[in-house]
């Protein structure tokens, strides 16, 4: 009979894993074909870029560790290009943000772990020492009499007044408890299967997935934004070359009227405040160069820290590229309205909200779930004795069980779940229309400074002329004693700002491109025209 019925189990265990697998391949596979289209989803997004953004969105390969990113280094000259593909590999910020993607995978796989059975095993033993009497299961057979009786047989007393005795506390004082002990043990193999619950599942592998690629968004976004600053760096480090070669021309030309004032003063033609003065030029010529070697070393140090280098230290033989001309692109003027088209779908952060709203919206449909029922398979096998550690047939024990829940009332709970998760897919919504805004208005801002960027170029390129022949004509006349001293320190004042003021708008046109391609998504990893 025994055995019929283990066979009965057996068939019946079959069977349900026969339906249960039925019911996986066919009627309760996630809506997607798992994590993986994610990642092919945006795979195949990548080879729809142009091709001098897609390696700069691939997939993130392994994070360079700080102490390698020292060999990525040239030998001696650093260019803007080698430094954005150094900083985009091993930036901290770059492995922190391939971490949460990776974080982000490993949820759809938890979440997609749902539409599998559980199983688990179970085994217990204990050893019970001292139970009340009504308890002891052992001891209900061979209970002895509750007194000892005064006029019975010599052997019997021995015997009750024996048990008695062993009925008691061990140290006396009066019975307590049953002193016999018994052992307990079980061992089982149970199993829990959700069949459904209201397409929660279904909702939650979803929104993970949009969360997945609004963290691959997040990576790129990262990446975009230390490009940004690398390129604020880099050209603090080219102002500062070029603002060094100023006050070494400034110091080299003081020096110059510093030696023909002092023949002239031995001549009896200038005074000593003449010489005094060309020798406060060279020293104020010779502190400008030294504040402008401060802001080159503090721009290699922000360089360093950017591209991962160990101490934050670029090697003191490496130089960086210095202020080439402008290109005939660089001093075009940009469409305003596909620039905007163009950051409206390229940028990762706003495509990152995208993913949001949509994570938002699956996250009202698990809220919704809660109004429909759920339904649980369960089983068990195994075995239970009591007392000894051999089991047999007589211990086994085995259960399969369907539970159908439906929660028909649950003061309010359900909808207050509901009015919270739409209310936070409307604020995903309204921070995202306020990133549009932000994105349109920081284009058009970028492209107001690059248009000034470009006068200031043309008409600091005309300065400059003018005030060079201009301090050629004064100095030269001083030299012959036809000009003043004031007039020929102005004109070289004026001579170094026209220099440093064209060096300037020469680094604010780069600012400004930079700016203007980081505000339209672009991420450029080599050199490539300008739209």
């Amino acid at each position: 009979m025994r055995r019929d019925t283990g066979a009965a189990f057996c068939r019946s265990a079959g069977l349900f894993l026969w339906i249960g697998y039925s019911a996986l391949s066919c009627g309760c596979r996630v809506p997607l074909s798992g994590s993986a289209l994610a990642v092919h989803q945006h795979g195949s997004a990548i080879s729809a870029l142009p091709d001098e953004e897609r390696a700069a969105h691939a997939p993130y390969g392994s994070p360079v560790v700080m102490e390698e990113a020292e060999s990525l280094l040239p030998e001696r000259l650093l260019t803007l290009w080698e430094t954005r593909a150094i900083a985009v590999r091993a930036n901290p910020d770059v492995h922190a943000a391939h971490a949460r993607l990776q974080v982000a995978l490993a949820r759809i796989a938890q979440l997609q772990s749902q539409y599998l059975p559980t199983v688990s095993m179970t085994m217990n033993s204990s050893r019970t020492f001292m139970t009340p009497a009504s308890r002891n299961p052992l001891g209900t057979g061979l209970q002895p009499a509750t007194f000892v009786a005064s006029d019975g047989d010599t052997n019997n007393l021995a015997i009750t007044g024996l048990l008695n005795a062993l009925r008691g506390p061990l140290f006396g004082g009066g019975a307590r408890g049953d002193m016999n002990p018994f052992s307990k043990h079980s061992f089982a193999l149970s199993g829990s299967w959700l069949i459904f619950n209201g397409f929660i599942r279904e909702a939650q592998v979803l929104a993970s997935k949009h969360l997945y690629l609004a963290s691959a968004d997040s990576l790129l976004d990262v990446q975009r934004l230390i490009i940004s600053a690398v390129d604020v760096a880099y050209y603090q480090v080219q102002l500062a070359q070029e603002q060094i070669r100023i006050a070494r021309a400034d110091e080299v030309f003081s020096q110059e009227q510093l030696d023909e004032t002092t023949k002239l003063r031995a001549a009896g033609r200038a005074t000593s405040a003449d010489v005094n003065n060309f020798r406060v030029r060279v020293l104020a010529a010779k502190a400008t160069v030294i504040a402008a070697v401060g802001l080159r070393d503090s721009g290699r140090v922000l360089l360093a820290e950017l591209m991962g280098i160990p101490g934050a230290i670029l090697p003191a033989a490496l130089s960086l590229s210095p202020l080439i001309p402008e290109t005939k692109e660089e001093l075009e003027l940009p469409d305003v309205s596909a620039w905007v088209e163009r950051a409206l779908g390229r940028r990762p952060d706003l495509s990152q909200f995208d993913r949001i709203v949509d994570s938002e919206f699956q996250n009202v449909r698990v809220a919704d779930g809660a109004y429909l029922p759920s339904l649980n398979a369960s089983g068990s096998w195994g075995y239970d004795r009591t007392s000894g550690y051999r089991m047999s047939e007589d211990d086994q024990s085995a259960a399969l069980g369907i539970e159908l829940r439906w929660e028909l009332y649950t003061g309010g709970r359900r909808t207050a779940q509901v009015r919270a998760a739409e209310g936070l897919r409307a604020q995903a919504i309204a921070d995202r229309n306020r990133l549009r805004l932000a994105v349109e208005s920081e284009v058009r801002r970028a492209i107001i400074d690059l248009r000034n960027a470009q006068e200031q170029i043309y008409l600091q390129r005309e300065n400059l002329e003018v005030a060079r022949e201009s301090r050629r004509v004064i100095q030269a006349g001083y030299l012959a004693g036809k000009e003043t001293l004031v007039r020929l320190n102005e004109a070289q004042r004026d001579f170094v700002t026209a220099d440093a003021d064209l060096t300037l708008a020469r680094i604010r046109l780069r600012r400004a491109w930079s700016d203007l391609r980081t505000a339209g998504g672009l991420i450029l990893l080599k050199p490539a025209p300008t739209p």
